[in-house]
């Protein structure tokens, strides 16, 4: 069921509930009230009689009787004395002898002056009244029974009329709430036309609201996660279009060396050469996969963070980069602050790797590179800096572009593939950090990651 009737379903409902409640609350207290106004009417009756009634008791039931058939008539009501025992004493219809026992409910009551009323198959409504009095020292009671028709008519009346009203009311709202839910439930439907609107070719949501409320918000974070989405298929494209070329290089290069390996076999020089250099070739095009593939299986690796100590960085670049350091006689100096960090181990350790190994690729024989880890509020920077040939700045808006290398940097080394800063990039995005970047041409470079 669609939400827009579902709503109309929920307000419709909750309304009848709510006029239920109302006609049941409303009805019982008007009934109350009009029970209240009768029983008061037959206590000031019965009591404005009372004066001449209580003289004839109990040694006069005859007198009482006569008395009872007068005021009979006048009240329009059945008059009974009882004793003190509630056993009939006098009855001004003189069918009940004296001492009779009655079986009534008001009879009952221990609270009295009272009325009660019930419904009879001969007589319909009727009210029994007990009102006490006393003699001397002797008790008695007048019971009144009186038809009450005129009371249920009333009432009867009065609740046709509410359900008359609670009918319209309801019928009312039943339409003013369509109206409602078809009002409520228009942004919903109109996301959906802009969200089947979206295609694999067209990537585009925009949709006004001027109502600063959840529906905006929503609105506005589908609009950002289809840029996102956009801004990702053009990452995509950009980098499928890239790596198809960079693949293509190596390989046009090794099919050039095969084609003409055959002919400079006379040579052996040259022959050891082409060998060398298809060599080259074949390592810097499994690098380039590796470090593709390493690319993808990060996004789809869930981060396991876990401690890492300034130790264990130490130790680790220290076996992983020593020996490439002492071959361009670089020296690797560590500034670690005995702190922890709380990291997707392998992940990080591959970013920082990706650094080191720049910062020794692009450094000068004889030269420093530097590694540091400091805290700074509540996040841990990590740094790695090198006095090598720096980045001119027009190169550095594109450094964590797949791929790409600059002038300078291909110039200097052969061996770079232009992925080891997009790792680095994607490693301190899972990790919900930053990066900076101090460097300046031919003066070296400054790489901080700043981790939360």
């Amino acid at each position: 069921m669609k939400i827009h009737f579902q709503l109309w379903l929920i307000f419709s409902s909750t309304f009848i509930v709510v006029c239920l409640a109302l006609y049941f609350v409303v009805s019982t207290s008007y009934e109350q009230r009009l029970k209240a106004g009768y029983e008061h009417v037959s206590i000031t009756q019965g009591s404005s009689i009372l004066g001449q009634l209580v003289g004839t008791y109990p040694y006069s039931p005859n007198r009482s009787t006569g008395y009872l058939q007068t005021y009979n008539g006048q009240l329009n009501s059945r008059l009974i004395m009882l004793d003190e025992d509630k056993n009939v004493y006098s009855d001004s219809f003189g069918q009940l002898q004296p001492n009779t026992t009655l079986n009534l409910a008001i009879l009952a009551q221990d609270t009295v002056p009272v009325s009660l009323f019930s419904k009879t198959d001969a007589f319909g409504y009727v009210q029994h009244t007990l009102i006490p009095f006393q003699t001397g020292e002797h008790e008695g009671y007048l019971l009144m029974i009186q038809e009450a028709n005129g009371l249920y008519s009333e009432l009867k009346s009065f609740q046709t009329w509410m359900v008359q009203a609670l009918l319209i009311a309801v019928f009312a709202f039943f339409f003013l709430s369509y109206f409602i839910s078809t009002w409520f439930s228009k942004p919903i439907r109109q996301i959906i036309v802009h969200l089947k609107n979206i295609t694999p070719q067209q990537r585009t949501f925009s949709l006004k609201r001027k109502r600063r409320d959840e529906i905006k918000e929503l609105i506005d974070a589908i609009e950002k996660m289809v840029g996102e989405l956009k801004q990702y298929d053009e990452r995509q494209r950009r980098f499928l279009s890239t790596s198809s070329h960079e693949l293509k290089t190596p390989l046009t290069t090794m099919q050039l060396i095969l084609e003409n390996l055959p002919y400079v076999r006379e040579s052996e020089e040259n022959h050891r050469e082409f060998v060398q250099d298809l060599s080259f070739q074949v390592e810097k095009m499994k690098q380039m996969v590796e470090q593709l593939l390493q690319i993808n299986r990060q996004w789809d690796k869930p981060l396991e963070q876990e401690a890492l100590f300034a130790e264990d960085i130490e130790q680790h670049l220290r076996q992983s980069f020593q020996h490439l350091a002492d071959a361009k006689q670089i020296t690797i100096e560590f500034e670690l602050d005995p702190i922890q960090l709380s990291v997707d181990r392998a992940s990080f350790l591959l970013g920082v790797d990706n650094l080191v190994s720049n910062a020794i690729r692009y450094s000068p024989i004889g030269q420093n590179v530097t590694v540091s880890l400091k805290q700074e509020n509540d996040q841990s920077k990590i740094s790695v800096c090198d006095q090598g040939i720096g980045i001119s700045p027009t190169d550095l808006p594109h450094i964590f572009e797949p791929f790409y290398r600059s002038n300078e940097a291909t110039a200097w080394n052969q061996e770079g593939t232009g992925l080891g800063l997009p790792i680095v990039k994607q490693m301190v995005e899972r990790h919900k950090g930053r990066i900076e970047i101090d460097t300046a041409p031919n003066q070296g470079t400054c790489v901080h990651l700043l981790i939360p």
